[in-house]
């Protein structure tokens, strides 16, 4: 059994509130995706191009994108700076979910300031729900560790 701190518990079924846009250009991928993730208890707005995403920002908290880079993979990484260039949404979390073809897509999400991690197709839903999970959770425990650390006692150290 894993250790967790308190006030650090990963997300139950039961206890998930996040809101998370969903955007795919295709309707019954993106049915689907909300769907998988509707059933484990986030809340979707679902969006099918990038304007529609970035609108919905302004209906409530949005606290992950999930999006399918289909066959533009360019055009998904400009409207997620996009949404990135929202105040309050600088570290706006993504799960990016991609065809083979576009192998090294998760280099350039590495180098992101904001979380980002890149799936690869086909993807089990059990897996996806595990990366949104971590996603979500990490920020909040990275956070909490930056609140708790302490000045450093010589330059280039930092007790946690």
């Amino acid at each position: 059994m894993h250790h967790v701190e308190p006030g650090h518990d990963r997300p139950s079924k039961s206890s998930r509130r996040a809101s998370i846009v969903v955007l795919d250009a295709g309707p019954i991928s993106l049915l689907t995706l909300a769907g998988v993730l509707d059933h484990q208890g986030y809340a979707c707005i679902c969006a099918r191009n990038g304007a529609s995403a970035l609108e919905a920002l302004s209906m409530g908290r949005q606290d992950l994108l999930v999006a399918d880079v289909g066959d533009d993979a360019a055009a998904v990484l400009a409207d997620l700076e996009k949404m990135r260039s929202v105040d309050t949404y600088q570290d706006l979390p993504a799960v990016l979910i991609a065809d083979a073809k576009w192998g090294g897509l998760e280099k350039k999400t590495e180098i992101m300031a904001a979380p980002t991690m890149c799936l690869f197709k086909p993807i089990d839903p059990n897996t996806l729900i595990a990366v949104v999970d971590q996603i979500l959770w990490m920020p909040n425990l990275v956070a909490a560790h930056r609140r708790r650390g302490s000045r450093p006692s010589r330059p280039g150290w930092v007790s946690l």
